[in-house]
């Protein structure tokens, strides 16, 4: 990136840090790991590069 696109998100990002991040509020409430074993049903890659 170069530098004025790095400029703008870091403006962007602090302007969305002064108005609050209410998907970020709503995750730290949520039990995450009680979501493993259905995605991991879906989704099981192992491999190198995989998730």
């Amino acid at each position: 990136m170069d530098n004025l696109t790095v400029i703008a998100l870091n403006e962007e990002y602090k302007r969305l840090q002064s108005v609050g991040d209410r998907l970020a509020e709503i995750g730290s409430l949520i039990d995450w790991k009680s979501f493993r074993p259905i995605l991991e049903s879906i989704y099981n890659n192992r491999t190198y590069s995989g998730g």
